[in-house]
This record gives structure tokens, sequence and C-alpha cells, in this order.
């Protein structure tokens, strides 16, 4: 359009071939599909020497504007739709793409639980802060079995919920406190799908009991007479005249999933970006090789493997031993981010296994039990 910013996303541009693709597949038309793949294929050439990916590039030039990208905001559903689109069409080139670049997310953005915000060129963080967008990455964990990492994470962002009453929009990490000018929490689905996505995958009681306490903040907070409102700030829990669409077609449909999951029994679904459900169909896929067909496999009985006792739902603080002589992890151990206990910031220090408190960083710089 005239007068149009030829500035874009990455998610913007690299989160299309889920909707495309499926369209190409279900019309018999490829145009859909080849437009997406080429947008993807052209982003992908794009990465910089550590693998990493800007936030937002000129569509014109081909140029990165902005070099600086996390997990969050701008990047996120560009990740998202990598793994996505290997699970729905099955082409091993998305589970390549997707691989090298979670590495890459893992070796430069990650911090313990946390994940900061890096230069694309250097590796070198830049922005040390929690977005609420970041709260979808613990779901996408959950799809490649990364579960201890998506626990971890999760556990986090539900800890600042339970903090604030809701979710921030950003929370610097670096400061430990609200970002001044974006205090609002605008209803997001994030938190929600990602608990979903862990229940499902560990059914683990305690994630209900993080849906339960989800679902009582929304009533508490948000629920209005016409509806939901958006909270302006997180601090007063002053509300907006504004409910978004996102949070019909995702917050409220992965709440209702968590609690109800007999329309995902026993059926294959991947969601979109904004929460759709597109069926994971064979007719998509491509041919696999014969030895990855199931009815050439050799399949040998094993004995049922007894329920382990999840230390999340009995919230076991510190580790102990059950009667039955069964040892149970500390919910709420956290490691330190070094195995020599070294560091140079509180941020490197975890949480005590035995006492369930936050180690911090001495002058001498060694993680421990210093503030009391």
């Amino acid at each position: 359009m005239e007068n149009e910013t030829t500035e874009t996303s990455t998610s913007g541009c690299g989160s299309l071939i889920l909707e495309m693709g499926a369209l190409s597949k279900m019309t018999g038309d490829p145009r859909y599909e080849s437009a997406a793949l080429r947008a993807l294929r052209k982003l992908w050439s794009m990465q910089s020497s550590l693998r990493l990916f800007g936030t937002t590039l000129d569509v014109e030039s081909g140029e990165w504007i902005e070099f600086s990208s996390g997990i969050g905001a701008g990047v996120d559903s560009f990740y998202e739709y990598l793994l996505k689109a290997y699970i729905l069409f099955g082409k091993e080139d998305f589970w390549r793409m997707f691989h090298s670049a979670y590495v890459a997310v893992q070796k430069y953005f990650r911090h313990g639980p946390w994940y900061h915000e890096a230069d694309m060129r250097t590796g070198k963080a830049t922005y040390w802060q929690l977005t609420s967008l970041q709260a979808f990455w613990p779901g996408l964990q959950v799809l490649i079995g990364d579960i201890t990492a998506a626990n971890s994470s999760h556990r986090e962002f539900f800890h600042v919920w339970k903090r604030f009453g809701v979710l921030p929009e950003r929370y610097l990490l670096d400061h430990r406190m609200i970002h001044p000018t974006e205090k609002y929490y605008p209803l997001r689905p994030e938190l929600a799908e990602s608990t979903f996505y862990l229940y499902q995958a560990t059914k683990d009681p305690w994630y209900i009991e993080v849906g339960e306490t989800i679902v009582n903040s929304l009533n508490r907070y948000t629920k209005i007479e016409s509806g939901f409102a958006s909270v302006k700030d997180v601090t007063t829990m002053q509300l907006e005249d504004h409910q978004h669409s996102f949070f019909l077609a995702e917050t409220c449909k992965y709440l209702y999933l968590l609690f109800d999951d007999s329309f995902v029994l026993e059926n294959n679904y991947v969601f979109t970006t904004e929460g759709h459900p597109l069926p994971v169909l064979s007719a998509w896929h491509e041919k696999l090789p014969e030895t990855y067909i199931p009815t050439n496999w050799t399949f040998m009985k094993r004995q049922p493997a007894a329920r382990r006792i999840s230390s999340m739902s009995l919230q076991v603080c510190p580790a102990m031993t059950l009667n039955s002589g069964q040892h149970v992890e500390s919910a709420c151990h956290i490691p330190d981010v070094r195995s020599d206990y070294r560091c140079l910031t509180d941020e490197d220090c975890g949480v005590d296994s035995t006492t369930c408190r936050r180690r911090s960083c001495s002058i001498a710089g060694y993680c421990g039990l210093w503030i009391f």
C-alpha cells in the first residue's frame, strides 16, 4: 500500500508456512506454500555466522534493521513454525533448520532458566529482560522432549505471575523490577499455552493447579460485566476498555483444553501461533523411507513402568525420602549456572535445594546463601 512501511519482523515473514502450506494441501494449488517457503528460505539465508537472527528487516533492501533479538516479540513464532512445519509436513529440511536455530538459542540466549536478548552478530547480551511473549518457549520445548528445561523456565514465569497476580509485559531481570512503561497485561495466552503442553507431557497435577491459579487471577482482576479487560498497570490492576481477540482464540482455549483434553485425546493436531488446530495427516507428509514405516518395525514387550511421584505435585521442599524408600528431589531446586559455583552476578546463582532460598553472588565471586 502507498506509504506503507517496508519494515517487518522476523516472526512476521517467517510464520506463514503452516497456514499457507495447509491451504496448498487442501486446494491442490502449490502457489501458497511456495510463496511462504520463498520468504522462509530468504530469511534463513540472512542468519549470522552464529546462526542467529535479528528482530526486524527491510523487505525491499533485504537488510537487517534491528540486530538484537531473543525468543520473544518479533522472533517468537519464527522458531515455533520451523518445528511445527516439520511435524505437520514431515520435511527434514524444517527439522534441520529448527535444530540449528535451537542450539544457537540455547548457546547464546539462555542464562539458567531465563533467556536474555543478544546481538545476532556477536552473541553478546543486549537486554536482560523477561517478556510475556517468551512464556511460549517451554511449550515449544515440550514438543521436542526437552521437558527439564521447559519445566525450569515455566516455573520462573509462574513465579512472576504469582508475585504480581498476572504476567507483566516486560520485567527487567538485571534490575528485578517491572519495565517503567510496559506494566500492562493484555490477557496474553503464552503461559497458559505452556502449562497445557507440560501437563499433556507429564500429567503432573501441579500444572492443573497452575491453570487454576491463572483462571482465578483472570476472574479476580480482569472479569467485567461485558467480558474480560486488559490490565493497564499490573501494580494497580487498573483496566483498559479493550479485549484482544487472542484472549478467546488462545488464552481461553488453552485453559479449557488443560482441564478437558477430550478434543486432543487420541488425535494429532498442531496449533498455529494464533491457537487454531490443524490436523496432522499422513497424506500431507512426504513418503517416508521403508525403515520408518511402523509395519516394518520389530517390537519388544516391556514391563509397565511404575509411575513416578512428582516433586512438583507433592510440593516437596527440601528433598526427602518417602516411607516407601523413594527419594524425591526438591521441587524448588535450580542449579547454579556453573558447576564450580563461581559467579559474576546474582543471576548466575540458582535456588538452594535444602532451604528453597535463592542463592546470591558473594564479593569473592561464589554462589551461596549469603543474604539473610
